[in-house]
């Protein structure tokens, strides 16, 4: 009896178990469900690892690499240069970073004044359409400042100056014209109290 119980109990088992893997239709076909859901988790990783790669990439020919470069001589001097990197997320939009170094000195009539700007910037340009371009730029400057008088007294002070540009222009290829504005207004700002244009160029490899 106990024989006969066991038995039935192990061929109980096996057709679950083959029910469980195997399933035949009505037309006679077989069919391993195992197997058909080990394809199916094959294909859906292959499938999110393909929009995993494409979401994620990163494309080398939409960087762009540019800046402007600034020279006034003569009793007045100013140089500056300002190298940036930036990536085309779109057509219509590109940001980026750079560094700046900007020097300036000033004769009048009791003394001398000079003062040295190292700057980090942040910058987004948007094109809305060809020509267009309009600008922002958040920026942070270590400033270096020196006045000496003729009559000995020297006074040197040095702090970190922020500014904000906004503006817009006009972009011709590689070359950008603009009109901007520091809407911060730090009284050492580099940038002055006033309107002032700038010209950069930008290329790519």
């Amino acid at each position: 009896m106990k024989k006969s119980i066991l038995i039935l109990f192990f061929l109980v088992f096996i057709s679950f178990t083959g029910y469980a893997q195997i399933y035949i239709d009505n037309q006679g076909n077989v069919y391993d469900q195992t197997n058909t859901l080990k394809k199916k988790a094959t294909t859906n990783k292959t499938v999110q690892s393909v929009r995993s790669s494409s979401t994620s990439s990163f494309d080398p020919s939409k960087l762009s690499f540019g800046g402007s470069f600034s020279l006034q001589l003569g009793s007045y001097t100013m140089i500056g240069i300002s190298p940036q990197v930036g990536y085309d997320f779109s057509k219509y939009f590109t940001a980026g970073a750079g560094l700046g170094y900007t020097y300036f000195k000033n004769k009048f009539y009791d003394g001398k004044w000079s003062s040295s700007y190292l700057s980090f910037d942040l910058f987004g340009r948007f094109y809305p359409i060809e020509y267009l371009v309009i600008g922002i730029q958040p920026e942070i400057s270590r400033m270096w400042q020196s006045i000496t008088y003729y009559d000995g007294e020297k006074y040197d002070e040095s702090k970190f100056v922020p500014s904000f540009l906004v503006g817009g222009g006009f972009r011709l290829g590689g070359m950008t014209a603009m009109i901007q504005y520091d809407v911060v207004q730090d009284k050492d700002s580099p940038y002055g109290n006033s309107l002032f244009y700038s010209i950069g160029y930008t290329f790519r490899f």
